[in-house]
């Protein structure tokens, strides 16, 4: 099974007992089970186990949301290094991809791949005093 799951299916009025919940996530039960022994509330202590939708909502949101790690105005995620990185020369290229926003282009300063980064034109004057960005018309 893949590592992300599913939440639009799930219903916040709808009790799940554990294979339920794990069949609507499209997850594994073992995983739903380690959910509950990490906090996701119950309905209550009798078995079959029931989790309420709104429980399971809860617990995914709050566990998605901590996991979230926002980038720094001159900073990249870079898919090789799997981590937050600086630009290499703390130079980027600028692609306008709309009249709303655009891509930033970067070399990571660690493996020195290509890493990218949707922004704002709004945004575009606070990078600026990070990076040294040069605007690009298409590649």
């Amino acid at each position: 099974m893949s590592r992300r799951f599913k939440t639009r299916r799930i219903k916040a009025n709808k009790a799940y007992r554990i294979d339920e919940l794990a069949d609507t996530a499209d997850v594994v039960p073992a995983t739903v089970r380690q959910w509950l022994k990490a906090g996701m509330e119950r309905l209550d202590g009798n078995r079959p186990t029931f989790i309420m939708g709104f429980q399971a909502l809860a617990f995914l949101d709050a566990r998605k949301a901590k996991a979230s790690r926002p980038l720094g105005l001159g900073e990249f995620y870079c898919f090789r290094c799997k981590a937050q990185r600086n630009a290499l020369g703390a130079m980027a290229d600028y692609v306008p991809t709309s009249t709303t926003g655009g891509r930033l282009k970067a070399l990571c300063s660690v493996c020195e791949c290509q890493c990218n980064r949707n922004v704002s034109a709004r945004d575009m004057p606070a990078i600026r005093k990070v990076l040294d960005v040069v605007s690009r018309d298409s590649w």
